[in-house]
């Protein structure tokens, strides 16, 4: 090969060099880009009203309320308990209720016995009182067994709104070997996702 070639050659082959660069630099300053996306997850929570005739405030919520002591129950006993559960987070829920025990603390199987019917109620004077009328229809009714396994549920709570409901206890199948024993429960209201 003759040195004209040669020279040819090598600037055939530097222009080739240049044209492939330029191409790459295009198509890499040809980029647009979308930067910073932030992404933040919800903050899904649920509060107790511990004054049931108060608003919710943060001083009147709690994510832990005290159970009851009830005594002297015997078969046909029952008692309502009143509780008020507040939708903190910005989105509407959907709110579930269940027992959460251990069988430790339970050793004489009450829970076969012990039953909770749960009912929507509508405190409309806001005294935080049951006052006739303000209760609406069951949402049915189950043993402790069944609260814990199957659980009961409760609807949809809206952003920023308050439900109310009036758990109501009971006993029923209560034999000799099981009066004068007591057993420990948990209730939880959660949020089914």
């Amino acid at each position: 090969m003759n040195i004209k070639s040669r020279v040819r050659r090598i600037i055939s082959f530097l222009l080739a060099g240049v044209f492939i660069g330029g191409l790459a630099y295009a198509a890499i300053t040809s980029k647009v880009f979308m930067k910073g996306a932030m992404f933040t997850t919800s903050v899904i929570e649920i509060r107790f009203l511990k004054d049931l005739a108060g608003t919710a405030d943060t001083n009147n919520l709690t994510s832990e309320i005290l159970g009851v002591q009830f005594d002297n129950i015997m078969n046909y006993w029952e008692n309502d308990y009143p509780v008020k559960i507040y939708n903190v987070s910005k989105n509407t829920l959907t709110l579930k209720s269940n027992a959460n025990y251990s069988t430790a603390l339970d050793p004489d199987s009450l829970r076969y016995s012990l039953y909770v019917e749960i009912f929507p109620w509508n405190d409309s004077n806001n005294n935080g009182l049951v006052d006739e009328g303000e209760v609406g229809e069951t949402l049915g009714k189950k043993n402790f067994v069944k609260w814990k396994t199957e659980g009961f549920d409760l609807g949809f709570l809206g952003k920023g709104e308050i439900k109310s409901y009036v758990l109501r206890f009971s006993a029923d199948g209560l034999t000799d070997t099981k009066m004068g024993k007591t057993g420990q429960f948990d209730f939880e209201f959660g949020i089914v996702q």
